[in-house]
């Protein structure tokens, strides 16, 4: 006779587990307790019987339940839940007060793999446990019980004082696949929530998941970093391959090696790269490795891709056809709109993109979701209840990944979300018109810089910077005076990016910001953006109280490759160890190439490299003319 329910998946295991646990405690069940000894040795071989008592087993499993061992509750919770049973006996539920935390445990999961009707109620009150390993199992747990519920109580988490509060709500959405959820939180100021990001960005291999993983590889956390690498390894070669190239070109020896191994075990050219080379030579490979990738695979170029406008997939409309939708606009013709069929997108898209018409509230919901499924989604963003704008605007920015939106279904967004409160609807809208250069989709962006949020203000800005226009610096100047610092950096970042502006005095005006960070960013844009002070400003910079900023002035003036930085660069050799090093690394870039190797297949060290550096620049230096001399 089995001790176990007779509804088990695999009777005799669980029984065979309550033994050996039996054994290790070096206890007996008693006669009192319901289980003789020879009892046990029956189950087995009663475990097969067709015709169990099913009131003597459920007796049995709840005499074991009660059982003074912890080990043996614990299995036998563990055993009914593998069974996945509709109901618990309320002597498994209890156990969620037991004194031993692993009994816990087993007992929330129980209730949540049988799916207890108040397995919901039962997690949220295990989150006041005085244990953290049960507060922890219970946010897991949330995930596995998926329900609409204990996905909204896991997008609360996210929130949480706690870093590992946090980590654990991203790791249990990325479970239920809530894809917008989990990448938000690549913005996290801890580094173990975006390791779970990495992590949970190996299912989403799309232009989002790429955008987040780009920003990952580039993450302070070198654990993050070698996370993201490990992750790409799920992609798909032609999607993972511009991300792993990118990171053979990190500064860490680390992640350069695993980003070249991964990419060499799929595509077998990367072998050719060596980590250990010398910089110049380093470039050198990876520029004709990214030629070879990109012919083999016929990569888009994004950046051209994004200064694309968008166009309908269907022909364009005629102009008696324009102006018989036109006629049913006016009218409000609902089935009218409706009996024309799909061709009335392109129509009504030219009818309010370009002639400004703005049709009813009964086209917008009863005419388009019948042939476009992302106004079903926007529909949904008119809701009062903001838990339902945030799962809309998470699916938008899922339908959005696939392709793009469109200039109608922008006009829409900018409609129903330009007075939305709510900074995570806000974050989702950002990300789902993050590959988007249409005009409504600058629009939008615009609204956003007014929010009150900082990091939906500053999400702006960096649309704005990917979509650089100088049309722009109206809006970005006035950012300039943010009582926020990271969204004036990026409000400068995006001046920077684009190209030239008419007035650069206020620009010019934070470089005597009392904030280094504020001053470096603005430097750069300076000289993105031709003014004379810039290198100056950028060369004084170098020099400032914090090295971590000095590291990065080093890394801009390589990015930048002006010779006129050799000088500067040289000093930094003289710094602290970060800073020498990334100034090591932008040498080659400014002089145009590596004068610190030999061309022997030894790499030398750090420190002969710049000695080589220093004694090139000397000689350099006797080679110029003296001031007045023919």
């Amino acid at each position: 006779m089995s001790i176990l329910p007779k509804r088990f998946a695999d009777r005799a295991a669980a029984v065979l587990c309550l033994s050996a646990v039996v054994a290790v405690a070096g206890c007996q069940w008693t006669t009192e307790r319901g289980i003789t000894e020879r009892g046990l040795h029956e189950l087995t071989a009663a475990s097969d019987d067709p015709t169990p008592d099913d009131a003597t087993e459920s007796q049995r499993f709840i005499e074991a339940l009660k059982s003074p061992v912890a080990e043996v509750r614990l299995e036998a919770l563990r055993a009914w839940s593998a069974g996945r049973l509709g109901s618990l006996p309320p002597e498994a539920t209890e156990l969620r007060h037991d004194g031993n935390r692993h009994v816990r445990i087993a007992a929330l999961e129980a209730a949540t793999r049988c799916r207890h009707a108040h397995a919901h109620q039962y997690l949220k009150a295990a989150l006041r446990d005085h244990d953290n390993l049960v507060r922890t199992a219970a946010i897991g747990l949330f995930g596995e019980l998926g329900t609409a519920e204990a996905r909204a109580t896991l997008e609360q988490f996210r929130q949480d004082r706690s870093e590992q509060v946090r980590a654990e709500a991203v790791s249990a959405l990325a479970e239920l696949g809530a894809k917008q959820a989990v990448l938000v939180a690549a913005d996290d100021k801890s580094w173990r929530v975006r390791l779970e990001v990495a992590r949970a960005l190996r299912q989403f291999p799309d232009r989002n998941g790429a955008a987040v993983a780009g920003q990952l590889l580039d993450d302070a956390s070198s654990p993050v970093q070698i996370e993201m690498i490990a992750a790409l390894a799920e992609w798909p070669v032609d999607r993972s391959g511009p991300l792993l190239l990118s990171a053979m070109e990190k500064s860490s020896y680390l992640a350069r090696k695993t980003a070249a191994e991964q990419l060499a075990a799929k595509w077998p050219p990367a072998a050719e790269f060596s980590a250990n080379s010398a910089p110049g030579r380093r470039t050198e490979v990876l520029e004709q490795l990214r030629g070879r990738f990109r012919r083999q695979f016929s990569l888009i170029d994004q950046a051209a891709m994004a200064q694309v406008s968008y166009e309908h997939p269907l022909e364009r409309t005629t102009t008696q056809e324009l102006a018989r939708v036109d006629r049913l606009v006016q009218q409000d013709d609902v089935q009218g709109l409706i009996n024309s069929g799909p061709s009335v997108l392109v129509a009504l898209e030219r009818l309010v993109c370009e002639r400004h018409r703005v049709p009813s509230e009964a086209i917008y919901r009863e005419v388009l979701p019948r042939f476009q499924p992302v106004f079903v989604v926007l529909d949904r963003l008119n809701s009062s209840d903001v838990s339902t704008r945030r799962r809309a605007a998470e699916e938008l920015a899922d339908l959005a990944a696939a392709k793009p939106l469109g200039r109608l279904a922008l006009t829409r967004l900018g409609q129903l979300v330009t007075a939305e409160a709510d900074q995570l609807v806000w974050r989702s809208v950002l990300i789902a018109i993050a590959g988007e250069a249409a005009e409504p989709a600058n629009r939008l962006a615009y609204a956003a810089i007014g929010h009150p949020s900082p990091e939906v203000r500053r999400r702006a800005c960096e649309h704005l910077a990917a979509h650089a226009d100088p049309r722009h610096a109206k809006v970005l100047t006035a950012s300039l005076q943010d009582s926020n610092h990271s969204v004036i950096c990026a409000a400068v970042r995006a001046l920077g990016a684009a190209g030239r502006i008419d007035d650069l005095e206020p620009l010019r005006r934070l470089q005597r910001s009392t904030n280094e960070q504020i001053r470096v960013e603005t430097a750069l844009a300076l000289v993105q953006l031709g003014d004379a002070g810039g290198p100056m400003a950028l060369e004084r910079l170098a020099h400032g109280r914090d090295p971590k900023l000095r590291r990065q002035v080093a890394i801009t003036m390589g990015e930048l490759g002006d010779p006129a930085f050799v000088a500067t660069l040289i000093d930094m050799l003289d710094d602290q160890l970060t800073v020498s090093r990334a100034a090591l690394d932008s040498l080659p870039k400014v002089v145009g190439r590596d004068v610190s190797a030999d061309g022997s297949s030894s790499s030398p060290s750090t420190s002969e490299k710049m000695r080589r550096w220093k004694r090139w620049y000397e000689r350099q230096s006797t080679l110029q003319p003296t001031e007045g001399s023919e």
